[in-house]
């Protein structure tokens, strides 16, 4: 079994630059992080996480509190932030807050007595200002707390966001420039913080163009039956549209679907736009146009707040997103 003597040979750094990086200690520079991080891969290395957990009073678990796993987005989310921590030793705890804020206040009202190391909070729906007093209490007890998915930095909790309102606002622009006009919005707005934003570029990019109709937004779960569903209502209904801006890929997913089983041709009759990134999209057919997510970037800025103490200053990192133009557009 290999030894934090075999990393750092292994690594070629001193066993004090592998203790810092296994137990955040103290800072370590990018380029020695990764060469230690290497190592333990390489070796398969496990170090004694009750051990270093002791030393330092509490354990070396980070809790990750996502939205909805059932979400395409969140599952990859998961196994991206579980690779990050194992770079640093630390261990996962999932817990899924099924859009319920009384499930989320619950769980940091409960989250100091637990001993973490760290708590990732990483939802679409709106935060309540509750929330603030018991990260606080949570900070007090040198436990890190980091948002994933949306700014929370009003609260004093750094923050990893992906643009999200310019995003949408460029893949609308990219509709628009095809030509479209009458481009639907199907997604989750009320309620939603992220899903708030996505729909405001939508909005403003239509707006500036002069064609913004509020018939064509439905705001619905980020669902794939909300998808499909949208669509045949909005065709029963008869309403038109030649294009489909979706709040996320599942939903993008279920109004491919949808215009398949009503016989309408996509791009031809109606292009399709989701959000996301989803493995799942490219390996449809028509393959699907989305906006790009990078959950691996978002996993590794989490590792590295935890390790470098994320409760100084509430800095907002901000994760580009980029148009993956395939043949649904």
């Amino acid at each position: 079994m290999p030894t934090v003597i075999d990393v750092a040979r292994e690594a070629g750094v001193s066993l004090a630059t592998v203790s810092r990086v296994l137990n955040g200690s103290a800072p370590v520079s990018p380029v020695l992080r990764e060469k230690v991080s290497a190592a333990v891969r390489a070796l398969e290395f496990r170090p004694n996480l009750m051990a270093q957990g002791l030393r330092r009073g509490h354990s070396n678990t980070v809790a990750l509190l996502v939205g909805d796993i059932a979400q395409r987005h969140f599952a990859e989310l998961t196994m991206h932030v579980q690779a990050a921590l194992e770079e640093i030793g630390a261990s996962l705890m999932l817990f899924n807050l099924g859009h319920s804020a009384a499930r989320l206040l619950d769980f940091l009202e409960r989250a100091p007595s637990m001993k973490l190391r760290g708590v990732a909070i990483a939802l679409s729906d709106t935060v309540p200002a509750a929330v603030e007093p018991l990260v606080a209490e949570i900070r007090r007890g040198d436990i890190a707390v980091v948002a994933i998915g949306q700014n929370l930095t009003r609260y004093g909790i750094p923050s990893i966001v992906h643009e999200e309102r310019a995003a949408a606002q460029r893949s609308t622009a990219y509709l628009l420039g095809k030509g479209h006009r009458r481009i639907a919005y199907v997604g989750r707005i009320k309620g939603s913080a992220v899903g708030s934003e996505r729909f405001r570029g939508y909005r403003a990019a239509l707006r500036a163009a002069g064609v913004f109709d509020d018939a064509l937004v439905f705001d619905l779960a980020f669902r794939y039956a909300a998808g499909r569903d949208a669509i045949v209502r909005a065709r029963e209904n008869g309403i038109a549209f030649t294009a489909v801006q979706g709040g996320s890929d599942e939903i993008a997913m279920g109004a491919l679907a949808a215009l398949r089983d009503l016989g309408l041709r996509v791009p031809d009759d109606v292009a399709v736009v989701g959000f996301g990134d989803v493995d799942m999209g490219a390996y449809l057919r028509p393959a699907l146009t989305t906006l790009s997510s990078h959950p691996e970037e978002a996993a590794r800025h989490l590792r590295d707040l935890v390790v470098s103490d994320a409760n100084g200053a509430a800095g907002l990192i901000l994760l580009p997103r980029t148009l993956v133009e395939r043949s649904s557009s």
